[in-house]
């Protein structure tokens, strides 16, 4: 994302005859960058970060370039952090560039005892890092106190994920086969979107931000012959979380396409992704107003792009509805994010190779797995005891 069309080199020339020197780069500057380069950089809500770096002699290019070293989602979340940081230091008359050490541990420490998590801490040391002074040439984040504070808080608070799932998955692929979602070609838009989103979610284990990132255009989605397999992918210019040196495609293998043998092909035909996703583009078709796969089925939105955030309640609300529709209490606490933990730890049970799972998921390594999203699936030996027989 660029800094608009106002933000252009010949604009903001940063030379003159009054210049100094820079101790960051020995070229000169001024005092303070123009007033259209502030106004730019606020723009993309990177006004403290993009100033300084103005100011200390860099050009726009590498200004710009810098500022895209972050995901926009990282960038917003960093100024929500800093303007809490802010508004906190103006409370208390201080400076919050250049307040000292001490101030940014006190800052921390309140939001400790609020109760947030050592994770969400280090959210905001970043933040305030960005943003932030060196102090005696380091960064706030690399300062040792601020090092043993955050060491400090993963004791006082370490973190605990779930081992059991919140929801069950064979409850929700069971009512995914019947009515409210299907038959596909006579359900209602957000029914067709949300089964659409939820078996792209679990068949390819992506994060909400990689589904958000495909899309239709041509040569960016392929159906193979018979909808046996559907090819996806990401628009131009994504960058997943965890880079890839070879960027794969997301594939959907087609479950069980006709002709059917029996009744139990049908039904588990109904679980297709392809399937889904054959119905819900040409559907999606009708009142596409981007190329984005995943666009808003309603009013006032309807046809725009689907954020992230809508794309993660998609999610939540298709899990809930399966449960509704299969007259079960909903389950509590359901994330989106915990389709990757569920179908992970399915398709290891079922014997898919480690690594073919890291690939598909976007980890680094298989510890990522083991430490953060393997569930416990497994059935105890005792089970079959209080199965009844059937023989």
């Amino acid at each position: 994302m660029g800094l608009g069309p106002d933000f252009s080199p010949r604009r903001l020339s940063l030379g003159d005859s009054r210049q100094e020197r820079s101790p960051l780069t020995g070229r000169g500057h001024h005092s303070s960058p123009p007033a259209g380069a502030v106004e730019a950089v606020e723009a993309v809500g990177v006004a403290s970060e993009g100033a300084h770096l103005l100011a200390s002699g860099l050009s726009t290019e590498v200004v710009e370039t810098i500022l895209q070293s972050r995901a926009p989602s990282t960038r917003k979340l960093y100024t929500l952090k800093w303007k809490l940081f802010t508004s906190w230091c103006g409370h208390r008359q201080q400076d919050p560039v250049n307040c000292p050490v001490g101030s940014v541990l006190e800052f921390l420490q309140s939001r400790l005892s609020a109760g947030l998590s050592h994770s969400t801490l280090k959210v905001y040391v970043a933040a305030i890092v960005a943003y932030h002074a060196p102090l005696g040439g380091l960064s706030v984040g690399k300062d040792p106190l601020v090092t043993r504070f955050l060491r400090g808080a993963l004791r006082l608070r370490p973190p605990v994920r779930p081992r059991v799932p919140s929801w069950d998955l064979s409850v929700v692929l069971e009512a995914l086969c019947r009515p409210l979602f299907e038959p596909v070609e006579e359900i209602s838009d957000r029914f067709l979107t949300l089964k659409t989103v939820l078996l792209l979610a679990l068949s390819s284990l992506k994060r909400v931000g990689d589904l958000q990132a495909l899309s239709v255009a041509p040569s960016f989605l392929d159906f193979a012959p018979g909808l046996s397999k559907a090819f996806l992918y990401p628009k131009p210019g994504y960058v997943p979380k965890v880079p890839s040196s070879t960027p794969r495609p997301v594939v959907l293998q087609a479950f069980c396409p006709p002709p059917f043998r029996d009744a139990d092909q049908q039904k588990l035909n109904c679980m297709c992704p392809v399937r889904a996703l054959d119905a819900y583009v040409h559907r999606a078709a009708r009142w596409r107003k981007s190329d984005q796969l995943f666009v808003c089925y309603g009013p006032p939105k309807r046809g725009l792009p689907a954020s992230k955030q809508t794309l993660s309640r998609w999610v939540v609300d298709a899990i809930l509805s399966a449960y509704e529709a299969s007259d079960l209490p909903p389950p509590l606490g359901v994330r989106a994010h915990s389709t990757r933990s569920m179908a992970a730890s399915k398709a290891f049970l079922a014997g898919v190779p480690m690594q073919d799972i890291c690939n598909a998921a976007g980890w680094s390594s298989p510890l990522t797995f083991v430490r953060f999203y393997e569930l416990d699936l497994r059935v105890s030996p005792g089970a079959s005891v209080l199965c009844p027989s059937t023989s």
